[in-house]
């Protein structure tokens, strides 16, 4: 696939990791998750790791546009669960809209790569049932601190074991990962969805 300008279109980022900015999770993905994932993948992949994480959209940006624009552009997604996750209009959108990838793929070939990464930030018992029924979550919720100071914590240690493990698990997610296509599904929030054209998700 090419840019009208004769550029190869591609990904733009490996992972896109979706997470309620509700509770302790922002400042834990923040301050420990996407740091710890972003060490470890540069460990473990063969270029260097492209990680979207939305507070790094500069002020001022468009962001249902630039929210859709990295979805799209992503090979995987890694969904940080916890009960306001799955209150959040934008976070079920992106969720849903990497389900649909996968299920447009499943229909093409037979069998879809795995494309969602769930981890279990908090609770697990006030999930809805879909999410319950998927057994394959990375369990976290003993390692849920968010300030700076867990990194001096012997639990820490704990949290970066887990982290490789979990670092390996996406890393084979990403290498399953099909080739971009143009026209992946992307879900719009109810709120947002003006324009039938265009699918946008989050926040």
């Amino acid at each position: 696939m090419r840019h009208a300008g004769g550029g190869t279109v591609d990904y733009d980022y490996d992972v896109f990791i979706s997470y309620s900015h509700r509770g302790h999770v922002r400042d834990w993905v923040k301050n420990h998750f996407s740091r710890e994932l972003q060490l470890y993948l540069e460990d473990l992949l063969p270029t260097d790791p492209r990680i979207f994480v939305d507070f790094e959209i500069p002020a001022g940006s468009p962001w249902p546009d630039r929210l859709e624009q990295a979805l799209l552009r992503s090979r995987c997604l890694v969904a940080i669960w916890s009960p306001p996750y799955f209150r959040s209009d934008w976070c079920m959108a992106e969720w849903k809209s990497m389900q649909l990838r996968q299920e447009a793929l499943s229909q093409v070939n037979g069998q879809a790569p795995t494309l969602v990464y769930p981890i279990n930030f908090m609770d697990g018992e006030h999930f809805p049932e879909e999410a319950q029924k998927i057994q394959q979550y990375k369990e976290l919720t003993k390692y849920g601190y968010d300030g700076p100071q867990f990194r001096d914590t012997p639990a820490y240690l704990g949290f970066q074991d887990r982290m490789r493990t979990v670092a390996e698990e996406v890393a084979a997610c990403l290498a399953c990962a099909p080739e971009w296509q143009e026209g992946w599904p992307v879900v719009r929030p109810a709120a947002h969805a003006e324009s039938p054209q265009r699918s946008v998700p989050r926040l």
